[in-house]
């Protein structure tokens, strides 16, 4: 079987998203082609002309398209140019679809439909979102506790939803969620789990490598992913909403290493926080999957201390970053 890797835009090595897995179609109906491809996406799939790009990865590009009949405005999502050509490429950005259409849950970015331009080019599209990506805003500094509790909440509620569906993300971290410019959580503004380009059915025996390293659990790179999984992944999103950087980091070889057999250091060792906070991300970090709360009970966790850090009551010295972000025009 032939496999795929996949490297996403960052620049820190640790934080490329990447697949080493067979690759089979799913029965979608959808067969791509091999189509040629000079680099530049098309000016127009289906009903759809594509105006200016949102975001680039490894192996997909999300553009701003209008529909040329109605006038609505959509993200389409197509494979890069250098994997355009590739039909088990193509095959897995239209799975995308078919998990998706299998949970539901407002936290989760529509995918109102999949389908394949005349020339053979397989494509998304999504709702479009008014936010901005949580990962950007963490260039601008460590986020409010109750900012980082609240989107956690949302994350973790909307995972949940894919779990209850025999779905596993198996590729949380703060790129793969958008911040968004209304309200969402005690306050704070709402929240979506973007990007189901490595999510796999977990009622399928299928042994594969796939995530973003530095949130990676430790049996993910044994080639196991699982729900739980995802809740190791969302602790390590919240250890770096809080304390600015993932427990983890160096080389790709370090961060494997520290996942699969160091303790992380404790986040209210780098910052004052709650001590149930605190506990809650010490125990979603187990190496054990088996000793990680379940994603259902993060969520009623991290909600309750959302409610308990409302926007202006900012008690520490974190940048800020998301208060009163769903306030803003965009």
């Amino acid at each position: 079987m032939s496999t795929i890797r996949v490297a996403s835009k960052d620049m820190t090595i640790g934080k490329r998203s990447y697949v080493t897995r067979p690759t089979e179609p799913m029965g979608l109906g959808l067969v791509p082609r091999v189509a040629p491809t000079s680099g530049a996406p098309p000016a127009r799939l289906g009903e759809f002309t594509l105006l200016d790009p949102i975001a680039h990865g490894g192996m997909s590009s999300v553009y701003l398209a209008e529909h040329a009949a109605t006038g609505e405005r959509v993200a389409i999502k197509i494979l890069s140019a250098q994997w355009a050509t590739d039909p088990a490429a193509g095959r897995r950005l239209l799975e995308e679809y078919e998990l998706r259409l299998r949970a539901h849950h407002h936290g989760l970015v529509r995918i109102q439909g999949a389908h394949m331009s005349a020339d053979g080019l397989p494509y998304l599209v999504l709702e479009l979102l008014d936010g901005e990506n949580l990962g950007k805003l963490l260039d601008r500094g460590r986020v409010e506790i109750g900012a980082a509790v609240a989107i956690g909440a949302q994350i973790a509620d909307a995972t949940a939803a894919l779990h209850a569906a025999g779905i596993a993300h198996c590729d949380l971290k703060p790129d793969n969620v958008m911040v968004l410019y209304s309200d969402g959580l005690a306050g704070w503004p709402g929240a979506r789990v973007l990007d189901f380009g490595v999510a796999r059915d977990v009622t399928v025996e299928l042994q594969e490598i796939a995530g973003t390293p530095c949130y990676m659990a430790p049996e993910q790179w044994r080639g196991h992913a699982e729900p739980r999984s995802d809740v190791y992944g969302l602790g390590c999103t919240l250890y770096e909403l809080i304390t600015g950087a993932p427990p983890f980091e160096g080389s790709v070889r370090d961060i494997r290493n520290g996942h699969c057999d160091e303790l992380p250091v404790a986040p209210s060792s780098r910052r004052a926080i709650p001590p149930e906070l605190d506990r809650l991300i010490m125990r979603m970090l187990s190496k054990d999957a088996r000793m990680r709360p379940r994603m259902s009970d993060v969520a009623r966790t991290l909600s309750e201390l959302a409610f308990e850090h409302p926007p202006g009551a900012l008690t520490d010295d974190a940048t800020v970053v998301v208060a009163h972000l769903n306030h803003r025009v965009a």
